[in-house]
């Protein structure tokens, strides 16, 4: 099923990480929490350490899974696309040393 919402990278969720623009990530779907801070029963604290960045694992530790249905309409801003990891670059012994 192809998602009508706009795809991100993990680089474009990294910008959004101010109290007054806070995006994060969790389970590769991309939510604008911003507004969200006030009502978070855990305070806003919690929200602005995770701030621009995929907060899977610390939101999994304090919540259940199903609880995103109640808030996904109203927060989803769009879904994370996985990029390939990047190639470490070679330095110059890597001339040296060949495999």
């Amino acid at each position: 099923m192809a998602s009508s919402l706009p795809i991100y990278s993990l680089q474009d969720v990294s910008q959004h990480n101010t109290a007054k623009d806070l995006w994060i990530v969790i389970d590769k779907e991309v939510y604008d929490v911003t507004r969200f801070q006030a009502e978070h029963p855990g305070g806003e604290k919690i929200l602005q350490k995770v701030a621009g960045k995929d907060a899977t694992d610390k939101f999994l530790e304090h919540h259940d899974a199903s609880i995103l249905t109640r808030y996904r309409e109203r927060l989803q801003v769009g879904v994370l696309v996985e990029t390939k990891a990047q190639e470490p670059k070679k330095g110059f012994l890597s001339r040296l040393f060949r495999a």
